[in-house]
């Protein structure tokens, strides 16, 4: 970091303290005492006006109402800006629906070489979700699901919340995560209303209602820990299967890896047998993981099914 870009980052971490001593500098920023305080000096002389107190519970504060300088992008984080811009369209992504001012503030910073610099960018990087016809970064106008934003801002304040569904029905839940797979959001919870952990398509959704009570920390973990079944499927996965898990997979479902390089994971899972949607779906992924894969654990009612299908297909 040079000394410049360390003593701009210096201004707005003080600015954003009531207080703060030469130490806190010395670790945040790895510099020594002399020259944390060399910086500071430099800051007092740029106009940032620095009050030092002594003593046990001593340091410098900052006087409040003042105005740092105006933030100032280099060409490098514009790209970054930009580039983070383009890769992330038609994803379906909260907080975004007006990236297009967001995009015309940019430019409005940028000098005009970096202006040029960005629209070269734009024609020369081509991502997977971009559309050919229509590139243009300040036309970019995916929009999540209205109950994204809604969901989010709700857990923020409380994890408990009552949810009605597109069909009536009421259920209380505590938010685990919200995750997205192929620009479609679901939301990982466990049902206080039935003691189960659930996964349910953002789409099912109607209304969010935060709840005025909550459960303590370690009763939640207790009641999450009897939900999750023991798992009955263990499989070992190599190099193209944990690609094509990559590629698709549940929410909820995650990889142990078992090297360094991450060419063997373990992935365990719970399923019902007696289930039969479920089971379909299960033997289809299985399939599309492909033949990288080692059964450790594998029932043999399912076993059967899976040697059911590729009979049918055979024949």
């Amino acid at each position: 970091m040079s000394k410049t870009t360390r003593i701009n980052t210096e201004m707005r971490y003080i600015n954003n303290r009531q207080q703060f001593t030469i130490s806190d500098l010395m670790v945040e920023f790895q510099i020594s005492r002399s020259t944390a305080a060399r910086d500071l000096a430099v800051i007092q002389e740029l106009g940032m006006p620095l009050i030092s107190s002594v003593g046990p519970d001593g340091g410098f504060t900052v006087m409040r109402n003042q105005l740092l300088p105006a933030v100032q992008f280099n060409t490098e984080e514009l790209k970054a800006l930009f580039v983070s811009f383009m890769a992330t369209t038609n994803q379906q992504l909260p907080f975004l629906q007006n990236r297009q001012t967001l995009t015309e503030k940019l430019l409005a910073i940028a000098s005009q070489t970096q202006q040029d610099t960005l629209i070269d960018l734009q024609k020369l990087l081509r991502f997977e979700n971009t559309n050919p016809l229509n590139t243009d970064i300040l036309e970019l106008t995916d929009v999540a699901v209205p109950q994204l934003k809604r969901l989010i801002n709700a857990a923020l304040i409380n994890r408990h919340l009552q949810l009605t569904y597109v069909d009536a029905t009421i259920e209380i839940v505590y938010v685990q995560y919200l995750a997205q797979q192929q620009a479609k959001w679901s939301l990982v919870c466990f049902s206080l209303t039935t003691d189960q952990l659930r996964t349910i398509p953002l789409r099912q959704i109607k209304a969010v209602k935060t709840m005025p009570t909550r459960l303590d920390a370690a009763t939640m973990a207790r009641r999450l820990q009897q939900a999750t079944p023991k798992p009955t499927i263990t499989l070992q996965l190599g190099p193209h299967a944990i690609s094509q898990f990559k590629r698709l997979h549940q929410p909820d479902q995650y990889l142990q890896f078992l090297d360094p390089f991450e060419q063997s994971a373990r992935f365990q899972t719970y399923l019902d047998l007696n289930d039969t949607a479920a089971v379909t779906a299960f033997i289809d992924w299985l399939l599309f993981l492909g033949q990288d894969v080692r059964r450790q654990q594998f029932p043999s009612k399912l076993r059967q099914l899976v040697q059911k299908r590729l009979q049918s297909w055979s024949d």
